[in-house]
């Protein structure tokens, strides 16, 4: 067994988990607060379909980090991009104050 090998996908795996921790508060200020200022729908839109892509690819690679990545990606950028959509023209008071 390749030790270097396995450190390295452990090193996959904590990229997965920051990726998946950096998206939840923008998830939950979105669902809580209603609130879609600043979001981009076509950054959005382009990250949710390339992501779709990519995990496709990762299947068909097997490649078990990347599916992961790739896939929570998706679900992530979906989620930012129908609430961002939901809420395009909603601002929290906290948005309402900075501008």
């Amino acid at each position: 067994m390749n030790l270097g090998h396995l450190n390295a996908h452990w090193l996959g795996y904590l990229g997965t988990a920051l990726v998946i921790i950096a998206y939840v508060p923008q998830i939950r200020h979105l669902m809580k607060m209603h609130c879609g200022d600043g979001i981009s729908i076509a950054a959005y839109a382009l990250w949710t379909v390339s992501s779709a892509f990519l995990c496709v690819y990762a299947i068909y690679a097997k490649e078990h980090i990347f599916i992961a990545l790739q896939g929570y990606h998706a679900v992530a950028c979906g989620l930012i991009l129908l609430f961002g959509v939901k809420y395009r023209n909603s601002r929290c008071p906290m948005h309402r104050k900075a501008n």
